[in-house]
């Protein structure tokens, strides 16, 4: 049997979905809803054996429809996830998961009434970078996690994007957009059991928007570890993507190339000098799909990445928000919830 599946959306990631989903074991393209044409010439001419509709609700009545894709703008994650759910299909949805934490947790509970997996595609756990990370944490070979430092900073270039993602009150601005996916990873690689956030949200290199493009936080864990997540959409700098890690007995790092800046690595220290370390190069898109596609296979009761777990990035999201807005350290005492 061949899963059927619906893109909502032709944004930035819509589109290359169409690819990822037919080479996956069990799963081909039937719909793709995009209101905007002019984003579906070409793809209609390049897939002449997909429907093209203009409203996701078209596909909702649809039984050839196993699974739906969301890659629409992050303010209509909740009301889509849920309609879709109700309609009785599986939901794989591009992060964030919503907008916030209360947003998820309705979502979580449709999924849970209906039955159906809902999975946020926090993609950082597949990148290899960040695989073979957690493989030398695991190992214990540089002894305990200490501390981490995690940054993204990168040119935020506001007229290359879309209006929504300058938005703040649409889930625009770098920490819905970059924030989370930092979040989503030190949560893999430290555990969920973070005690507090605290820093600041800010707008320093781009005043005129009304969403974020800076963010400096800390974060620590019941365990006792502690993170700090930098980041900033600039004017002009230096592309920085990756993360610092220390350990009782040593050194670690991995950084990945972005918009052709940057050497995707790993390394440790040995020696008082940096080696690089081998890892598994791998498409983290199609890698993640195709897991979802046999969790719905097999039938799964939860996602291959847990289904609260888009919960727990919004948990900790939120209270990067809070702090900010009180100027207070924010204990977290719900993030299992």
């Amino acid at each position: 049997m061949t899963l059927g599946v619906a893109i909502l959306g032709t944004g930035r990631l819509g589109g290359n979905y169409i690819n990822t989903v037919n080479i996956s074991d069990g799963a081909e393209t039937r719909v793709v809803a995009e209101p905007r044409e002019e984003q579906i010439v070409d793809l209609k001419v390049a897939n002449p054996g997909i429907d093209f509709v203009a409203s996701y609700e078209d596909i909702l009545d649809r039984d050839d429809i196993d699974i739906v894709v969301g890659t629409l703008p992050h303010w209509l994650h909740h009301k889509a996830a849920i309609d879709c759910l109700r309609a009785g299909k599986h939901v794989f949805l591009e992060k964030p998961m919503a907008l916030n934490t209360k947003e998820a947790d309705e979502m979580l509970a449709v999924a849970k009434s209906t039955g159906k997996l809902l999975m946020t595609a926090h993609t950082q756990r597949y990148f290899g970078e960040n695989i073979k990370m957690k493989e030398i944490i695991d190992s214990g070979d540089l002894g305990e996690l200490v501390m981490v430092n995690a940054m993204w900073v990168k040119p935020l270039d506001p007229h290359l994007r879309p209006a929504w993602m300058l938005d703040g009150s649409k889930g625009g601005g770098m920490g819905q957009m970059d924030g989370t996916h930092l979040i989503d990873r030190l949560i893999w690689l430290l555990g969920d059991d973070i005690y507090s956030v605290s820093g600041i949200t800010s707008n320093y290199t781009h005043p005129e928007l009304s969403a974020d493009d800076t963010g400096h936080h800390f974060l620590r864990w019941k365990s006792g570890k502690t993170a700090s997540i930098t980041r900033m959409g600039w004017k002009h700098g230096i592309t920085e993507y990756g993360a610092d890690y220390f350990f009782t007995n040593g050194q670690a790092k991995h950084r990945r190339a972005y918009g052709r800046k940057g050497t995707t690595g790993v390394w440790i220290e040995k020696d008082n000098e940096w080696e690089s370390q081998p890892f598994d190069d791998i498409n983290s898109q199609e890698v993640q799909f195709n897991d979802f596609v046999q969790a719905v296979v097999r039938g799964d009761s939860d996602s291959p990445t847990p289904m609260t777990h888009g919960r727990k990035v919004m948990r900790v999201f939120d209270a990067t928000e809070e702090s900010h807005r009180t100027g207070k350290e924010v204990i977290i005492d719900d993030l299992m919830s």
